[in-house]
């Protein structure tokens, strides 16, 4: 999340806080980086496990809009397992996406009465753009030559962003960025954020021979500053239903769509610069 304004002097409940945070991020990190080294089938099912909890938390918060569950459930997993089992992993997403479709409208038809439909399919609809295809780009992307290191490539840049641009905002932050979206971002958060995370995937390209150093720094410009976005886009869904959490599926770290919210929109941006960069 990109910046907090600096917390109260003195106050033990931001600590204890943290060391949830950290507690819980820890174990969640280990268990990240060896799916992304395993790839293959296992790192597409958890992957599409975690867009399915994802969407869940999507869901509730869109209750009111009444979205036709089933169908989101079966295309979301649908594009997320396709990208790996089609052997053109892009035609497999392609695939997935149609395949939302078909469902959505399948879901609506069969409806006895029909209120409210075109609200109701576009909220299903919406959850399966918004999960299904980020985690099929990065099943994707670790299909590529080098796949698992163009992952930790995106990895390094959102988490990096994440966590420099909370502490940065704590530190210095006095000007918000988001107001109506998110009001205790600001924009001396944001730019430490951009600055400290684009540096730290040009670090990382360091050590991979298959990616120049300029190229590794335009990568971590596409992957910020779509990060942020993640990170507003999901605010902004809670911010209009009145909810401060996703959910509270990772405990300290809220739900799902609270940790992932940045990476979402990140993979997107990453995925299509690696691309254009190096293949």
């Amino acid at each position: 999340m990109a910046a907090d304004p600096p917390a109260p002097a003195g106050g033990t409940a931001g600590g204890s806080n943290l060391a949830a945070r950290v507690a819980v991020a820890i174990p969640g990190i280990a268990v990240a980086v060896g799916l992304v080294w395993l790839g293959g089938l296992a790192f597409a099912v958890a992957l599409a496990v975690v867009a399915a909890l994802g969407l869940y938390e999507l869901y509730s918060l869109t209750a009111a809009a009444r979205p036709l569950r089933w169908a989101g459930y079966l295309g979301t997993i649908a594009t997320v397992l396709l990208a790996w089992g089609v052997e053109d992993t892009e035609r497999g997403i392609v695939l997935g996406l149609a395949v939302s479709l078909l469902l959505t409208a399948i879901a609506g038809l069969i409806l006895a009465r029909r209120e409210d439909i075109t609200a109701r399919m576009a909220s299903t609809l919406l959850g399966s753009v918004y999960l299904g295809l980020p985690f099929a780009l990065l099943v994707a992307m670790r299909d590529l030559p080098h796949g698992a290191e163009a992952i930790v490539n995106v990895l390094v840049g959102v988490w990096v962003f994440d966590s420099a641009s909370y502490f940065g905002g704590r530190l210095w932050g006095t000007r918000p960025i988001a107001p109506l979206t998110s009001p205790k971002k600001t924009v001396e958060g944001a730019v430490v954020g951009l600055v400290t995370a684009t540096l730290a995937v040009w670090v990382a390209g360091l050590y991979m021979d298959w990616i120049g150093g300029w190229d590794s720094l335009v990568l971590g410009l596409a992957i910020c500053p779509a990060a942020f976005l993640g990170d507003l886009f999901e605010s902004m869904l809670k911010r209009d239903v009145g909810a401060k959490d996703s959910g509270r599926l990772l405990l300290a770290h809220g739900g799902v769509l609270d940790r992932f919210d940045a990476l979402l929109f990140g993979a997107v941006a990453a995925y299509f610069a690696t691309i254009w960069l190096v293949y």
